[in-house]
């Protein structure tokens, strides 16, 4: 998209006349990989203008899902996320104010950062928040039950199965998804062993989730870390949040930080020792899963939603960072 498009389409949105819109100023702001995302000054504001991928393959409504979920955490008083001002649903587009701040390293993550994480989550699960998140819908692959989770890896690895091309690096992903599937195999018989509590289960406590909730979703502002993109956003297993926290390949967080996280996030619950000991149990199974999301530039679907946030995308540099990445998470699947 083009700047000009982009000021018609957001004052469009706003309502802001010719007049005004005639000075407004749009520019390109790389914060993702799936959508495309423009930082907006109208009438004196800045703000950040979000169009949302959407394909046939892909029937999630990630516009409602981040909105709706924002929305909610104003209601809840919670500021350390970017506030919504405005949305179409037609033209695919959030509007939300800017947040001025900085992407963290991974060598700066320390316990202050995670203590903040961990108590943003735990802000999310008060009383009065779930009161409000009432009607939000489960998160994305929301999963609440063992099976239901092995269930999603399962699915995420058949996929991976059928990598299609005839190149090395295509060659090499399909032998690594080849030793994954047979680790995954011996790790849910683990599981299965360890577990206290019937896999087919349904757990009843349930979280408020950011879903891909970690710091490569966080810029460090003057007031703290401010948490971003809740597209993926809603109820969920607390046991998969926490995985997920700990398995983006992103930004890693160190394992030295489990335990307290633990501690700290599973504070809402009713019985903390029990969910604690669920975290524990199903962490590789999301650790397995990020190996396979890591993958997923390997599939065809995927590359389209990345070519749609950024024309210049690169597919054979792109597999071959991913492949890596892949192969980095599956050496750390253990030490934890």
């Amino acid at each position: 998209m083009q700047p000009r498009e982009v000021i018609a389409e957001v004052a469009a949105v706003l309502e802001i006349p010719a007049a005004r819109a005639a000075s407004m100023h749009a520019e390109p702001c790389h914060l993702g990989g799936n959508n495309r995302v423009f930082t907006v000054v109208a009438d004196g504001r800045k703000l950040v203008a979000k169009w949302y991928f959407r394909h046939a393959t892909d029937q999630r409504d990630r516009l409602k899902a981040e909105y709706a979920f924002l929305c909610c955490l104003k209601q809840a008083g919670i500021t350390c996320v970017p506030q919504p001002v405005a949305c179409d649903a037609k033209r695919g587009i959030g509007i939300y104010e800017f947040v001025d701040g900085r992407k963290l390293s991974a060598d700066e993550i320390d316990t202050g950062y995670v203590d903040q994480a961990a108590e943003f989550f735990f802000m999310l699960n008060k009383p009065g928040t779930h009161q409000l998140a009432r009607d939000l819908p489960n998160a994305s692959e929301a999963c609440f039950s063992i099976r239901d989770h092995f269930s999603m890896v399962d699915a995420r690895i058949d996929r991976l199965n059928s990598i299609p091309g005839n190149q090395p690096i295509e060659a090499a992903a399909r032998a690594f998804v080849e030793e994954l599937q047979e680790n995954w195999q011996s790790q849910k018989t683990r599981i299965l062993r360890a577990a206290k509590f019937n896999p087919d289960d349904v757990m009843q406590e349930r979280c408020l989730s950011p879903s891909d909730f970690g710091f490569h979703n966080a810029l460090l502002t003057a007031r703290g870390i401010s948490f971003l993109d809740f597209e993926y956003a809603g109820w969920d297993d607390p046991a998969k949040m926490a995985g997920d926290f700990f398995s983006h390949p992103a930004i890693h967080v160190d394992a030295a930080y489990w335990e307290r996280f633990l501690d700290i996030t599973m504070r809402y619950s009713t019985d903390p020792e029990y969910m604690k000991a669920r975290a524990r149990l199903l962490l590789p199974v999301f650790q397995t899963k990020w190996c396979c999301i890591i993958l997923n530039d390997f599939l065809p679907d995927f590359a389209l939603r990345r070519r749609f946030a950024d024309a210049t995308f690169d597919d054979e540099v792109r597999k071959k960072e991913q492949l890596a990445k892949a192969k980095q998470a599956y050496a750390r699947m253990s030490l934890l």
